[in-house]
């Protein structure tokens, strides 16, 4: 006997459910019990409907050339039936996340703040990897009634959520004594009490579904090696670390890991660099702006660049079964800093 469980659910008073593996075969068996139905009601207008007898729908779902079909599929990737949520998902490093996330089978919501490149982004995975796969929501993740919401249809969307990755944020650069409370409370905004609220609404969840989950969350460099020139930007981030080993404690009995991946100058495609942030570095290190990734690959032990893919892989291990016994670590991926060396 293959899978027991039912895919069509029909609730009086409610309607039906269609539940399957992932969301393209629910969506395709709803299909065709739609067309059933309308079958069934054409049959009983002008007699009755009768279903196949036991044994003859028992011999079309067994026979050999079905059993030999079956036998040829391929297994199942490594995150078939899981849902991720990705804040900041619309931008560089958020889509190379996504990306590495659908290719290993997981549905992903992306959830940004710009509307537009992420119906854009939306648009792009749904073209590489299904319809199916891939969902938006528009979100500011330091507003609590809107990251629930962003929440809430993801659930709606696929079922649950079984992987969170807080990803959204910004830079800044200004001395020490020229920092604003404007400018340290929006870095605290969008980097610590956003990253609280994702993780808090996707922790609920994982608890309420009692099957675990991966909580990853995207720091930086910055949050173990301070930089002068960045106090509110530091600040945040380390709080992000040390919020990721609180979840790692409270969530371990209930299957719930919580890691951390800190990134290292990763300008290719990434919002962050675009704007002033790459002025204020490049200024910082005495170089113009387009010597800066140069000086950043020459700063690392490997003298090598990191790229978004590079942290998505990083994201991947920590959001699979691969870490499984992995919990409250972090994992730099910065081509190698001594200052930012974890004690």
């Amino acid at each position: 006997m293959r899978d027991p469980n039912a895919v069509i659910y029909l609730v009086p008073g409610v309607g039906m459910l269609s539940f399957a593996k992932d969301k393209s075969t629910a969506r395709i068996a709803a299909e065709f019990y739609v067309n059933a139905i309308n079958v069934m009601r054409g049959a009983a207008s002008v007699s009755r409907y009768v279903g196949l007898k036991e044994q003859e729908a028992f011999n079309i779902e067994y026979w050999l050339l079905e059993e030999a079909k079956l036998q040829r599929m391929p297994k199942p990737k490594t995150l078939a039936g899981r849902v991720a949520l990705v804040t900041g998902g619309a931008g560089g490093i958020g889509q190379a996340i996504a990306a590495r996330l659908m290719s290993e089978g997981a549905c992903v919501v992306l959830a940004d703040i710009d509307a537009q490149s992420l119906d854009a982004a939306v648009a792009d995975f749904g073209k590489r990897f299904g319809k199916d796969a891939v969902a938006g929501v528009h979100v500011d993740v330091t507003s609590e009634p809107a990251v629930e919401a962003a929440f809430r249809e993801a659930v709606l969307a696929y079922g649950g959520v079984d992987i969170v990755v807080a990803n959204a944020g910004i830079a800044s650069a200004a001395p020490f004594e020229d920092t604003s409370l404007e400018l340290w409370n929006r870095n605290f905004a969008i980097l610590a009490t956003g990253y609280f609220l994702s993780a808090r609404a996707g922790y609920r969840i994982m608890k309420d579904q009692g099957l675990g989950g991966a909580i990853v969350f995207i720091a930086s460099k910055n949050a173990l090696a301070a930089s002068p020139g960045a106090s509110a930007y530091c600040s945040a981030k380390a709080a992000e670390v040390h919020l990721a080993r609180c979840l790692a404690l409270e969530g371990a009995p209930h299957g719930i890991r919580a890691n951390t991946v800190n990134p290292d100058a990763v300008l290719r495609g990434s919002k962050i660099w675009q704007g002033e942030w790459r002025a204020q570095r490049a200024a910082s290190n005495k170089v113009s702006e387009t010597e800066l990734e140069e000086v950043y690959r020459q700063r690392s032990l490997l003298k090598l660049s990191v790229y978004p893919e590079d942290i998505a892989e990083a994201v991947y291990y920590f959001a699979s079964d691969l870490s499984a016994k992995s919990t409250g670590n972090i994992l730099n991926v910065d081509a190698g800093n001594a200052v930012s060396f974890t004690r």
